[in-house]
């Protein structure tokens, strides 16, 4: 489904990605991970238009995207759910929902904001209050449903745990997996906690300083000394 090949990007002079390539499939969970400053955001904000590559390619479906507008992006089926959640503070649940569908013209937007209650019962018991006085976990669902209402092919996931209880943690991951199973969605997730991610995903990249440089089954990373020692804690 995305093809990163041989990526290269900057901000200013400060180069935050070398030759980076991974690949993601249809139907699955993949998690990227790596220390602060890695260069994970800046993956992420390649692929969803955000950061223009100084070189290397994009692809979508088949097609170069690196070169495209963020909107037309997520018009191809791509949403980010940016670190920081990023929500309208002063508009309500419902109205954060609709802005994720700002791309759409269909008549099935109603029924959309149902669903993502479905998922999230906690936004549905606060539709008509202001996102700057949910809490952190409820602010957090709220970004991810507002993601889903642009109906991704593709969702990136930029730090869904941070700042949350751990019991908080483990209920947006489960409606993550949730979501992938019953909606065949697929997901590249930038995560630092590096044991929920390889936990919830298939396969794994991890980035040192900007460059790939480890990629494997995410069982097969779980019992990666080196990846236990640096990202897993035992």
């Amino acid at each position: 489904m995305l093809r990163v090949s041989d990526v290269s990007a900057s901000y200013g002079p400060i180069q935050a990605l070398r030759d980076v390539s991974l690949e993601v499939s249809e139907g699955q969970i993949i998690a990227l991970l790596g220390a602060n400053g890695a260069g994970k955001s800046s993956t992420l904000k390649v692929i969803s238009g955000i950061l223009r590559p100084s070189g290397g390619s994009v692809e979508f479906l088949g097609q170069p995207i690196h070169r495209r507008s963020p909107e037309s992006i997520v018009s191809l089926g791509i949403s980010h759910v940016p670190e920081g959640r990023e929500l309208f503070a002063e508009l309500t649940v419902e109205e954060n929902l609709r802005l994720g569908a700002y791309t759409r013209r269909d008549s099935a937007i109603k029924g959309d904001i149902q669903r993502i209650f479905t998922y999230f019962p906690l936004l549905a018991e606060r539709e008509k209050q202001p996102a700057g006085s949910l809490s952190g976990g409820e602010q957090q669902m709220l970004a991810i449903g507002r993601g889903l209402m642009a109906r991704p092919k593709l969702l990136l996931l930029d730090e869904p745990s941070l700042g949350l209880a751990p019991t908080v943690v483990q209920e947006i991951f489960q409606i993550i997996k949730t979501i992938n199973r019953e909606e065949g969605l697929t997901v590249l997730l930038v995560e630092q906690n590096a044991t929920m991610a390889l936990r919830v995903s298939q396969y794994g990249y991890v980035l040192e300083t900007g460059r790939i440089a480890l990629a494997a089954e995410a069982t097969e990373l779980r019992e990666n000394e080196s990846v236990r020692r640096s990202y897993l804690g035992y």
